[in-house]
């Protein structure tokens, strides 16, 4: 009896650290950026067609993704667009034995008309002036590779400051914990200018990294230029919950 709970034990403390692919930023992280920059095909809108696009790919102990397929959809209009979301996750590989390991993945996309209508009807279109090329390798440049870095967009005019100083909620957790600091994201700015694969790199808690992770969510970017052309790239971002700090949006000082 002993030896077979000693077994039982060890087959679940492997099982554990056995796992499967995910997105790096997390599931809902993910989920909301497929939400925001998935392209309904029009006739399937039109007609209230809803269905699953499954791409397969390989995923290496990088997290970087390879040789992505249609393996089925339900609409052919569809499934460039699927393959092209997936093609910009970067993943956490898979495990095995708490050890990065190559493997074979699939990713659905679902499209759904009724969730997409219910979307944009809550979400606001921003028109980015977008004047060159998108570079289609899908590759991610840093900084200091590119001939302009990445530029926050915003149709009033503001700059990064005026924006988190404007829209920033102090989170009640924080507020009643005296919790403050700042939390350090990383983001990647694709070529139509919204952001996607979003970490928390330092991290504050009490909610506000939640929040940073919002304001984020919410930019819109001219994207970083490389040989004429717009390209995927990497930026960071730091923002500051203080209490004290006065906030126009509701008028209160934290």
């Amino acid at each position: 009896m002993l030896v077979a709970t000693i077994c039982l034990f060890f087959l679940c403390q492997v099982k554990a650290q056995n796992t499967s692919p995910e997105p790096l930023s997390g599931n809902e992280l993910t989920k909301d950026f497929i939400s925001a920059n998935l392209i309904y095909p029009e006739e399937e809108l039109a007609n209230k067609n809803s269905g699953k696009v499954v791409i397969a790919l390989h995923i290496d102990i990088d997290g970087k993704g390879s040789n992505h397929q249609v393996k089925s959809s339900f609409s052919e209009a569809a499934s460039p667009i699927a393959l092209d979301l997936v093609k910009k996750i970067i993943w956490k590989p898979a495990t095995s034995i708490a050890l990065p390991v190559e493997s074979d993945f699939e990713y659905t996309i679902d499209f759904n008309a009724k969730n997409y209508n219910r979307y944009w009807k809550k979400h606001e279109r921003i028109a980015i002036p977008l004047t060159l090329e998108a570079d289609d390798s899908y590759e991610i440049f840093e900084n200091k590779m590119l001939e302009e870095y990445a530029q926050p967009y915003f149709a009033d005019g503001s700059n990064m400051g005026q924006y988190i100083y404007g829209n920033l909620r102090f989170p009640a957790e924080a507020q009643e914990r005296e919790i403050q600091g700042t939390v350090r994201l990383s983001f990647i700015v694709e070529t139509n200018g919204n952001v996607s694969n979003i970490i928390i790199v330092n991290s504050v808690g009490g909610g506000c990294d939640n929040e940073a992770v919002r304001l984020i969510q919410e930019t819109h970017w001219i994207p970083g230029i490389k040989n004429g052309k717009y390209v995927r790239s990497r930026n960071m971002q730091d923002i500051t919950f203080r209490i004290g700090q006065r906030n126009y949006q509701d008028g209160n000082s934290y």
